[in-house]
């Protein structure tokens, strides 16, 4: 499987603009080749929201009938391709707005995780995920989703959300923040959990947080790090190879 991490920097709320850059960047990960593309966490508005009443507008229902939705699961069919990205969303029958991650599949399903472990700005607007992250079977692999601060060291006093074994392929979408690339806690959760870990990240500076120059990359079990094509502070795609 060729797998493709994405590299953006969202406008805040421009909600428009992301989603076009969004489909620009995914079309032209499958042109390279890609099976499975992953973009940032919360691609479709940016991250620096103050309050509830500012996310609202942009949160989707996934039910599978939000336009966000509907438009990447087509996409996913139409290219035979899965496609994993983040948005502020509701779930079914309840107020509450959430930091999610949706995965769609070639088959015109998906899966949707909540984050559980909130960071910065989350804490003023979204509701704490409670689940797991699913794990799919698509294309031969088992595919797992993580959203940024979900991923944990084990000097962490939390627990793994992956044990060895759940999942060969896991979706990670992250607005990481400034810091040293690629994050030791990365390469930890690939080799601790043997699963081959796709980082897509953002970059820039918004409002109250600065995301520094980004950094996109595929961890192999064994911790080795691809990141050709890697572009500081630039759109950009990394593949890489799965056997």
């Amino acid at each position: 499987m060729r797998v493709a991490t994405v590299q953006i920097a969202p406008r805040f709320k421009d909600f428009e603009a992301n989603l076009a850059l969004m489909v620009k960047m995914t079309l032209e990960a499958i042109r390279g080749g890609a099976q499975l593309i992953v973009l940032p966490e919360l691609a479709t508005t940016g991250y620096s929201f103050m309050s509830p009443e500012e996310v609202e507008p942009f949160a989707e229902t996934l039910d599978g009938n939000g336009r966000v939705t509907q438009g990447m699961i087509k996409l996913a069919q139409q290219n035979n391709a899965a496609i994993a990205w983040g948005m502020p969303a509701k779930d079914i029958g309840s107020p509450n707005l959430y930091n999610a991650q949706v995965l769609a599949l070639p088959d015109g399903s998906f899966i949707r995780y909540f984050k559980i472990n909130p960071w910065g700005n989350d804490f003023i607007w979204a509701t704490e995920g409670t689940a797991s992250p699913p794990i799919v079977e698509f294309m031969g692999k088992k595919g797992g989703l993580l959203i940024c601060r979900d991923v944990r060291d084990k000097s962490d006093s939390m627990k793994y959300l992956y044990e060895k074994g759940d999942a060969n392929i896991v979706c990670f979408s992250a607005n990481f923040g400034d810091g040293g690339f690629p994050a030791t806690s990365w390469v930890s959760f690939a080799k601790d959990n043997e699963v081959w870990f796709v980082v897509s990240n953002r970059y820039g500076q918004e409002a109250n947080n600065d995301f520094g120059e980004g950094g996109i990359c595929v961890i192999s079990p064994k911790g080795k790090v691809y990141c050709t094509g890697l572009v500081w502070s630039q759109p950009c795609i990394v593949y890489a190879e799965i056997p």
